[in-house]
């Protein structure tokens, strides 16, 4: 089932074209990477996506309704979740409180946030941090943690609103390469485990090409390109233009397709 859907987004900034009739779906239980080189307008199309930005013109909608131009806590109180590139969470809190913020946040249960924290919605955030292999680590401070395990904990934030979507800036930015592949694989059970959509953008091919369902290539603000990693691979326009000589490694294909299976 179609959950987002981004119609002919265009945004300048002065002079400069930062979008151009960006049109693309994320359905639900997908994993859609939105790549391009620096400067291509990926963070401009995540960010009107999110709610950050709004567009010059063209539409976004989630799972039915309009929400162009939405703030972004509008947009989250709708079903879209995001993380960011560098993790976002109380370090002096535990994890499990960052979690039990962020459920009654949704509840909007605001009164005594930060006396409440360590009360509010427990077993629901341990049965959360469960789901991102967290459990055990619930009552550590954050501060205390791996940053591996802090993208999960940021992971977990966004979990707590039941998104319909979730919104990864780089999620694997800043991890070794065995965290990589485990956040990915783990996001990649969950979005199909809880149908939902999940758009991401990254640097990293390793994590594009492993896991993506979809790959979207935005090169000076238009989208030229959108396939499965093995369409995206041999497509000789994208060779030329971004990824020179085509060569992603075949273990990162093999991944893609022990995912897909």
């Amino acid at each position: 089932m179609t959950l987002l859907t981004v119609s002919r987004l265009c945004k300048a900034f002065g002079g400069v074209i930062a979008a151009h009739d960006v049109t693309f779906t994320v359905a639900s239980g997908e994993l859609v990477a939105l790549i391009g080189p620096n400067g291509a307008g990926k963070s401009t199309t995540f960010n009107m996506v999110g709610g950050q930005l709004a567009p010059d013109s063209g539409t976004v909608t989630l799972d039915g309704f309009d929400i162009t131009g939405l703030a972004s806590h509008a947009i989250w109180r709708r079903g879209a979740s995001r993380t960011f590139q560098i993790a976002q969470a109380f370090v002096s809190m535990t994890a499990a409180e960052n979690i039990q913020i962020a459920l009654q946040s949704h509840a909007r249960q605001t009164f005594n946030l930060w006396k409440t924290a360590h009360v509010l919605h427990r077993d629901e955030a341990i049965a959360i941090l469960q789901s991102v292999g967290l459990a055990g680590s619930a009552d550590r401070q954050v501060g205390t943690l791996a940053y591996g395990d802090v993208k999960r904990v940021e992971l977990a934030i966004a979990l707590a609103g039941s998104p319909k979507l979730l919104l990864m800036d780089e999620p694997t930015a800043g991890m070794a390469r065995n965290e990589r592949t485990e956040l990915m694989r783990l996001v990649g059970n969950l979005a199909r485990e809880r149908e939902v959509g999940v758009l991401f953008t990254e640097h990293d091919m390793d994590a594009v090409f492993g896991h993506a369902t979809r790959i979207l290539l935005l090169v000076r603000g238009e989208l030229i390109a959108q396939g499965t990693p093995a369409e995206i691979r041999s497509n000789l326009l994208v060779q030329q233009m971004y990824l020179g000589t085509g060569s992603i490694p075949k273990t990162a294909m093999a991944a893609s397709a022990r995912d897909a299976g």
